[in-house]
Order: C-alpha cells, then structure tokens, then sequence
C-alpha cells in the first residue's frame, strides 16, 4: 500500500497535481509544554514571552490556541479522513507534550485499527511503566525521546526547568521498556533517540550512543541547533565543529557494530546550507508532510503557520486537495529559483531540505540540475 502511495506522490510531483494523500503526518495533539528546552521555536526558556519569532508569537497569543489540546472527535474525524487519501503513518509531535493529552494511548488505539503505522515523539519525563505497557498494547509502532544529553550533568542546562535527575529517570523507564520488549520476544515500539547539538552538549556525543546502546534503540538521531536570535550563544565555533567531527567519526563504526541508524552523515550537509544560507531545492513537503496544529488548523508543514483550512469546518481530504494547497505547492517548486519562503514559513534552514535535495537529484531532468 506505501509503495503506491509513494508512486501516486510521485507522478503527482511530476505533474504538478496533488493526486494522493500524504505520505506522513505530523500532528500536535497538544500545544502545551512542561519543558522549556533552551532551542524551542514555541517555549524556550530564552525567550521574555512565547515564541522565537513573529509567527509563534502571533500562535501563542491567540489565548484559543494557547495550551489547546486536540478535541477527540475532531482527531477521529481527522484519522478517517487521513485514511480514505491513502495515508498510513502518523506521527504526534509538534509544539507540545503529547503525553499531556490525557486520551493520548486512545489516540493510538484509534489510529491503529485503521492500520497506521504510528510514531510518537516525546520528552519522556511523563513517561511510567504502566503508561509504557498501556501505549505496548495500544501497538505504538516507534517511540522517539528528545534527550539532548548523553548524562544528567548538562541535562538541567538543555531542559532549563528541569532538574538533571531527570534524565536517570528517564533512561531507567527506557531501560525497562528494553527489558520488557525482551521477556516478551517483543520488536515495538522501536525506540528513537533525538539529540540536538549545541556547545552545551556536543561532548557527550559518545555518550549519546551509549545510552543508545543500553536503552537497545534502534536509531539514535542527531541534529544540529537551529539557531534564532535569543540562543546565538549556544552556537559552536570552528573549534568545537572540527572536535564534534573527531567525536562522530568515533560513534559511527559504534552505531554499526550495534546496529544502531544514525544521521551523522546528514549532520553536516544540513550544517552547510544552514551557513550558506540559500534554499538549494525545491520543496516538496507539499505532497510529503503536512502538519496539524491541536486548534484543528492544517499547516503547509511543520515550519509553516500558512493555514490551508480547519477540521471543525472541514475533512482534511477536502483541506488537501483544496485551490489553496495547490497555489502553495506551485510556489514551493520554485523556491530554489525565487530564494524565497512560502507565506508565513520557515523555510531557509529546514531540516527538510536534506530530503528535498535528495528527491530534487532523483528527479532533476525536469528542474534543472540541483545546487550542491
């Protein structure tokens, strides 16, 4: 079924035409954050009021939105919707803590017995046994935890209103969904780990994969700080870049003899067109990954606050395949001729942009030989 999915996606990106779902979703099934991580576009501890720039702040001052959390039936209506384009990955992650939505294992449950495959990122500090076995049943396909931290020492520095204990507990809840997986002969959840690096933790790379290795994950993710105005002294210099290298050229044959993924090597690529600041490709997010924000707005993705329509007026089939999707996707396979961003987005620097260039170089007989 993804396969043909995939094939529909792209003849509909040769064509220019939107002729198939989605081939993942990202939802914020909750808008609302217990922590305050020092490089959150939404909630950062940096940060005198809410958001980085003008579009989360405009977000967050809508007290509507603030702290919304997705109505259920709305999130129903939402997943059969999903289903009848063809769509069959979801992914809850966003500007909140989905562990906040207290029907959040329903959620899955639901998704589920549609046959979606189902990810779930989280902070983990909510994190219990009980919620973990519960989340088990519910078939959760992939759990992915934000540590940024290979230890607790710099965790509180990360994290800026949690204590550095908090990452024992975590890693031990981790520890024991290993455990638990095993005494059952178990392969979900699959555990993901996402670091962003930044000067306050780039040392503890190594370490990163270490706790990769005791937790048994199967994919340890990182990435490097997005930077805005307010965390400018959390960048590395030249110097702590050349020693990041020595430390990834460590954990790679690591990661391989564990049998652990990695993005190491599209660590850098992104770093470089951070730098350059340039939009090397076209963006094809458009018929990839929209986003969903708890309020029911359907987002271009999930760096864009460009709303394409609301699920308490519509389905997000009549959203996707509405006149304004469509002017938005025109508009996003000339971004690398325009140099400019779509309306109301964060384009320039998008971690997305590695997956553009790859499908720009599969596909460039019909744009033009990509930019490298």
């Amino acid at each position: 079924m993804e396969y043909a999915l995939g094939a529909k996606i792209i003849s509909g990106i040769i064509s220019r035409k939107i002729i198939a779902g989605p081939l993942s979703v990202q939802m914020s099934i909750v808008d609302a954050c217990n922590y305050r991580c020092i490089m959150c576009w939404e909630h950062s501890s940096e940060l005198e009021g809410w958001g980085a720039d003008e579009l989360a702040r405009n977000y967050h001052a809508n007290k509507e939105n603030k702290a919304t959390v997705m109505d259920f039936d709305i999130y129903k209506k939402l997943i059969t919707s999903l289903h009848k384009t063809g769509n069959r990955r979801i992914c809850f992650a966003g500007i909140g803590e989905p562990l906040l939505h207290k029907r959040i294992v329903e959620a899955v449950a639901f998704a589920k017995s549609l046959k979606m495959n189902v990810r779930l990122t989280t902070n983990g500090s909510l994190m219990t046994e009980e919620l973990l076995e519960e989340l088990i049943d519910a078939d959760l396909d992939v759990l992915s935890v934000s540590l940024n931290a290979g230890a607790s020492d710099e965790y509180g520095l990360v994290h800026a209103n949690q204590e550095n204990e908090v990452f024992d507990r975590i890693v031990e809840k981790l520890v024991w969904l290993k455990e638990f997986k095993l005494s059952r002969s178990l392969r979900k959840p699959e555990l993901s780990l996402s670091n962003v690096i930044s000067k306050l933790n780039y040392q503890r790379v190594p370490d990163m994969m270490q706790v990769g290795i005791d937790t048994g994950a199967n994919f340890v993710s990182y990435r490097p700080l997005h930077i805005f105005s307010n965390i400018s002294r959390y960048e590395m210099d030249k110097n702590d870049l050349r020693n990041l290298d020595e430390f990834f050229s460590l954990v790679k044959p690591i990661a391989v003899k564990n049998k652990i993924g990695t993005d190491i090597d599209s660590y850098n690529e992104l770093q470089a067109i951070r730098e350059n600041e340039i939009i090397p490709a076209p963006c094809f997010a458009g018929w990839l990954f929209p986003f969903i924000l708890a309020n029911g707005d359907v987002t271009y993705c999930c760096v864009s606050r460009e709303v394409m329509g609301n699920l308490g007026n519509e389905s997000f089939e009549s959203i996707w395949f509405n006149k304004r999707h469509r002017e938005l996707n025109d508009m996003a396979l000339k971004m690398h001729r325009t140099q400019e961003s779509l309306p109301k987005s964060r384009c320039l620097g998008c971690e997305r942009t590695i997956q553009n260039v790859k499908i720009y170089k599969y596909l460039w007989p019909l744009w033009g030989r990509p930019q490298t």
